[in-house]
């Protein structure tokens, strides 16, 4: 049906309900591409057709990913009145334990990772599970019983691992559209207020406000404007962006539309990796599924904003994540960023105002809108506000895809959430911000996940990815591992990125090799300050970061290998 009021959104809302409680069985496999890795794709088969042969009336649903990626394949049982369950390292050879527990059986214990009786649901409310307790279920453990879940803030991933991602009613059961209704009852500039109130800062690295790259885009001259969604990771040990649009793409579809609607926009580019492939898939289906029922296209929700949205594939360099340089791509030039001024927000796209902003940050501002902009301010710390959702990888015992509020200390996110080092290691450094935010040592743990706090240590909280390093980890062969990622993702039109990183990376060598010496390393850091200074973007301007903060806070590896 098409959505043309609040109470057709209301009718769809409680058609979706009735999926989420079919008064029945419900069981959600996660699907996502770490869940696949993992054999969840054959888990699932294992399922479908072990309700079969018992003859058990179920549905059965593909779900994103609950971020629980070392605990893979997961699977959350929902019985009618019942807790829900979520299940962990669930292969084709223990789905009879899985089984037996949707028939009425005892729960799976030994494969149970959590259960949970209620929610307080960012949006949708406090929903209740379980009406009372339950002695079956008293064996399992509840979040706040779970370090890899207490210390957690579910605003942007609050559907991830719950919802189909190809149905559109369910999201909207929990919440969504909402927030757009509400905004199209807004002028404009109250929007671009809320987001500016909110204190929310870019979530793709830099850290710049939303709400005032949003005013600069709103007072733009020219009726003609473009959104841009970054979804592409071009660093290592990060996924978190493409897991969280094959879990919940409508949110970031929402926030797409009211910012259309705040900024007079008429188009979206969605620029994602061509090897996403399950994130392409879901987030088209997402599109056309608003395109079918009213929410893009002419007149949305009875208004006069005419919005629509285009998906972009691309190759994903890392130089992409420059704003400029996605323009070029998007406009089919070679992937290579431009001196600024003018700014996108000025002539962006097509030489139109543009406002550029990456998957997590747009997946916000429906959170924003519909609960405003104080509440969201009231989370985090003074200069860092809301939640941050974190790629947690490396070295620790629990990975996955977290959110915790900002100012949460990096200890806390290794030692409690990640279960500390894995193999009863020590921690040896931190890397909070991708390879441009360079490595911090143990002894900084006390850091908290606040862009300020980070950038004034030397680091940056990036886009989120965080790799942990064990007390085994070569400085020197990290340092050198990511200056050649840098040397391979240049995009070669500054010569001090193009040639200085590469002579960078020639020096590392000749260090591994035993042939350099303590002179080596006052040559890389004369070099660092003019690539630093005179790099057109952010790549080339952060490349020397590994080398200056390895050789800083970990001397003792450099001079383990001088003669």
């Amino acid at each position: 049906m098409k959505i043309t009021s609040s109470a057709d959104l209301a009718k769809v809302k409680e058609q979706g309900q009735k999926q989420l409680f079919p008064g029945k069985p419900r069981i959600n496999v996660g699907t996502s591409t770490c869940c696949i890795a993992k054999g969840a794709d054959l888990t699932l088969n294992a399922i479908e057709y072990g309700l079969k042969e018992k003859g058990i009336d179920a549905d059965v649903v593909s779900v994103g990913c609950t971020g629980m990626c070392g605990m893979e394949p997961t699977v959350e049982v929902q019985l009618p009145g019942k807790p829900r369950v979520i299940y962990g390292k669930v292969t084709e050879k223990e789905v009879p334990k899985i089984i037996k527990a949707v028939s009425g059986g005892a729960v799976a214990n030994d494969l149970a990772i959590v259960r949970i009786d209620k929610e307080d649901h960012v949006l949708a409310g406090a929903i209740t599970y379980a009406d009372s307790a339950d002695s079956a279920f008293s064996g399992v453990k509840t979040p706040d019983e779970i370090d890899f879940l207490k210390l957690q803030h579910k605003v942007i991933l609050r559907n991830a691992g719950t919802i189909d991602p190809e149905n559109m009613s369910e999201y909207i059961a929990r919440g969504g559209y909402e927030a757009l209704v509400k905004a199209l009852g807004m002028k404009p500039k109250a929007i671009v207020d809320e987001v500016i109130k909110s204190g929310l800062r870019g979530r793709g690295g830099g850290g710049f406000p939303a709400g005032q790259k949003w005013k600069m885009c709103m007072d733009a001259a020219g009726k003609e404007k473009y959104l841009i969604c970054n979804v592409s990771e071009g660093e290592p040990g990060i996924g978190m962006h493409r897991s969280f649009l094959e879990s919940d793409p409508h949110s970031v579809l929402e926030g797409l539309i009211i910012g259309a609607f705040a900024l007079g926009a008429q188009t979206a580019y969605v620029y994602i990796r061509d090897n996403y492939r399950i994130a392409l898939k879901r987030f088209k289906k997402a599109v056309e599924e608003a395109e079918a029922m009213g929410l893009l296209g002419k007149k949305i929700l009875g208004s006069k904003l005419n919005f629509d949205v285009k998906v972009k594939e691309g190759g994903g360099r890392y130089v992409c994540g420059e704003e400029t340089a996605l323009i070029a791509c998007i406009e089919g030039r070679i992937g290579e960023p431009c001196q600024r001024p003018p700014f996108p927000t000025n002539s962006g796209l097509f030489g139109k105002p543009t406002c550029i902003n990456n998957v997590e940050t747009w997946s916000n501002i429906p959170v924003i809108i519909a609960k405003g902009g104080d509440w969201y301010s009231g989370i985090g710390t003074k200069g860092s506000k809301g939640t941050k959702v974190i790629s947690l990888a490396g070295n620790v015992n629990q990975a996955g895809m977290v959110e915790v509020d900002m100012g949460t200390p990096l200890k806390d996110v290794v030692s409690v959430i990640g279960g500390g080092v894995a193999d009863g290691k020590s921690l040896k450094g931190i890397q909070p911000g991708g390879p441009s935010g360079g490595v911090l040592p143990a002894s900084m743990d006390s850091l908290t996940v606040d862009y300020d706090e980070l950038n004034q240590a030397g680091s940056m909280l990036g886009s989120g990815g965080m790799v942990i390093m064990n007390d085994e980890t070569d400085m020197v062969k990290l340092a050198r591992y990511f200056t050649d990622f840098f040397v391979e993702e240049s995009c070669g039109k500054c010569v001090p990125c193009r040639e200085g990183v590469c002579r960078m990376r020639d020096i590392l060598d000749r260090i591994l090799a035993g042939l350099g010496s303590s002179d080596d390393l006052k040559v890389l850091e004369e070099m660092s300050d003019p690539i630093s200074k005179a790099c057109a973007c952010a790549l080339g301007k952060t490349a020397p970061a590994p080398i200056l903060s390895t050789m800083k806070h970990f001397a003792d590896d450099y001079a383990g290998y001088f003669k």
